[in-house]
């Protein structure tokens, strides 16, 4: 199913675990298939990707997948992380089976949101210097704290009750697929 260099990149991943420190967190999932991608991003001021790793819970390609695009956004700045599109990780991969290509978009998609996180506490941040009467450390952070509005108190409620309603269906359904991963390994030793 998987090639040479995806099994090497599987029973060898590169960047895995929490990152201290982190200032971008990003987290996706595929409720088709259960996968979870949380990628964490350390961003100096010159908004370059100093260092990133993961943790994730799915498949091989997920993982790899994962792996890969932490060692390809190492040094880059964030708007070159951005552009990094899934078909690299799949090129670099020397390809993966057509019903795990999503596995890459997932890290294109962890990507994505860890740079938001990022660029959403710099807001906050350069808004906090704005309001204190200090001048605001990076200029990105400026411009994303003048485009940034509050939200009404009610509406910030319901977003993190949405955001909470889908942690848990992810829990969930991450719950469900160790229960089935057990079961499967269960039967495998039954008939071996």
């Amino acid at each position: 199913m998987y090639n040479d260099k995806v099994m090497e990149i599987f029973k060898n991943p590169k960047n895995v675990g929490e990152l201290k420190g982190a200032n971008g967190i990003g987290t996706v999932g595929n409720e088709s298939c259960g996968d979870i991608m949380k990628l964490y991003l350390k961003i100096n001021d010159k908004e370059v990707i100093e260092n990133a790793t993961f943790k994730t819970f799915g498949c091989a390609a997920a993982i790899v997948s994962s792996s890969v695009a932490t060692e390809m956004i190492k040094g880059k700045t964030v708007e070159e992380a951005l552009e990094l599109e899934n078909e690299a990780i799949i090129d670099f991969l020397g390809g993966l089976p057509d019903n795990k290509i999503h596995c890459s978009i997932l890290a294109k998609e962890a990507i994505t949101e860890a740079v938001k996180d990022y660029r959403k506490k710099q807001a906050k941040l350069a808004k906090k210097a704005a309001k204190e009467g200090v001048k605001a450390q990076t200029k990105p952070a400026v411009k994303e704290a003048n485009k940034t509005k509050e939200k009404p108190v009610k509406e910030v409620k319901e977003d993190k009750t949405n955001k909470m309603a889908k942690i848990n269906d992810a829990t969930k359904k991450m719950e469900e697929t160790k229960k089935r991963l057990s079961l499967f390994a269960k039967r495998e030793k039954k008939t071996k």
